[in-house]
């Protein structure tokens, strides 16, 4: 099917995909505004001429995105030689927020796939551009490779996620991205963690109980590897598979320890890990995380679950104490299931239910 060679209009009755016109000028001014490496010139030579041309080209299908009677940004297909385009989109700050991305990408999808014919449509955006990430998350691009210097940014190598999809493909999310609560208890916040927080998280991971009961957590714990950590939160998240609480303290709001939420099931069952800095232990402050947590988790505004798990090493009596304070019991012992530093521990197993924490 041939690419048309006009613009056509596309809407879902909320957004509406055109082509440019002379009043778009302003907005697109406004737009490249918030880029500095672009300028005023780019925004009148794009609008009045560069869309039609790069259009009649066949190199870039750009329509302006109307939303609320007004410009909001441009979205775009860039055709290739394999018969596959790429998409491409940006909105400006106003319109950021409410979905419009996601309906603009919708809509050229139906149109590259329908009418101009392509086999595939790819997404690529540097790494770290999370609200471009959330936009092909959203639609149902499968989301691929992470590659190292695939494009140049200020003339320097970006490594940059990928994704792709295909014309059968369903637009909606593939799983879950998962966006931690904010929790409170009487002494704790449970939130986000934060970069100025890395001492904390360095000096948390850093001593022999973690270097003998995780071993595979670098000793001593640097400041670069919890920046990675921080960064892997973020990603654990996206990719629908952890959630993590910061513990801070309810008063001084300084970080205590962390909580995490991971191997969540379609049969309602999840597992928790933690962790506290020295200063926060003996406390009880994990298990009074834990019971919130699991408050959260066994609810219908968290995953309305029916049962949590905490698993840990025979020999590490203070995690025991911790789950077993927190209401878990104990239910069962797998024979040498837990790697330790220099040898196979017995791995115990607690679980919690929700008639438990009901009772």
């Amino acid at each position: 099917m041939p690419i048309p060679e006009k613009h056509p209009v596309l809407t879902d009755g909320v957004v509406t995909l055109r082509a440019p016109r002379p009043d778009d000028v302003q907005g697109q001014i406004d737009r490249n505004r918030e880029d500095p490496a672009r300028d005023d010139e780019d925004a009148r030579r794009w609008i009045t001429f560069g869309i039609t041309e790069a259009w009649a080209a066949g190199r870039r299908l750009a329509f302006v995105v109307e939303y609320e009677g007004r410009y909001a940004g441009t979205a775009s297909l860039k055709p290739d030689a394999d018969g596959n385009a790429r998409v491409t989109y940006g909105l400006s700050e106003w319109a950021r927020g409410a979905g419009v991305a996601s309906r603009a990408v919708r809509l050229l999808l139906e149109f590259g796939f329908g009418t101009c014919g392509f086999r595939v449509v790819h997404w690529w955006a540097r790494v770290g551009n999370w609200p471009s990430r959330r936009v092909a998350w959203a639609t149902g691009f499968r989301l691929g490779d992470t590659i190292p210097g695939l494009a140049k940014e200020g003339g320097r190598p970006i490594d940059a996620w990928t994704g792709w999809i295909g014309p059968m493909d369903p637009r909606t999310p593939r799983r879950p991205w998962y966006v931690a609560p904010v929790l409170e208890t009487p002494r704790l916040r449970l939130r986000a963690w934060r970069e100025d927080e890395i001492p904390r998280i360095t000096a948390a991971r850093t001593n022999e109980a973690t270097a003998h009961f995780l071993p595979f957590i670098p000793q001593p714990f640097t400041a670069e590897d919890a920046r990675y950590w921080l960064k892997s939160l973020d990603e654990q998240a996206a990719s629908g598979h952890r959630y993590n609480w910061c513990l801070a303290d309810a008063g001084t709001d300084l970080g205590l320890g962390n909580l995490t939420l991971f191997n969540l099931n379609d049969d309602g069952a999840g597992e928790l890990g933690f962790w506290a800095h020295a200063d926060a232990q003996g406390r009880g402050l994990t298990a009074e995380a834990i019971h919130r947590v699991a408050g959260w988790f066994f609810s219908p505004d968290g995953h309305n679950g029916h049962r949590l798990l905490i698993r840990t090493a025979a020999t590490n009596t203070p995690a025991r104490r911790v789950a077993e304070s927190a209401g878990f019991r104990h239910a069962g012992t797998e024979r040498e299931g837990f790697r330790v530093a220099t040898r196979q521990d017995d791995l115990v197993s607690y679980d919690l239910m929700a008639g438990d924490l009901a009772g």
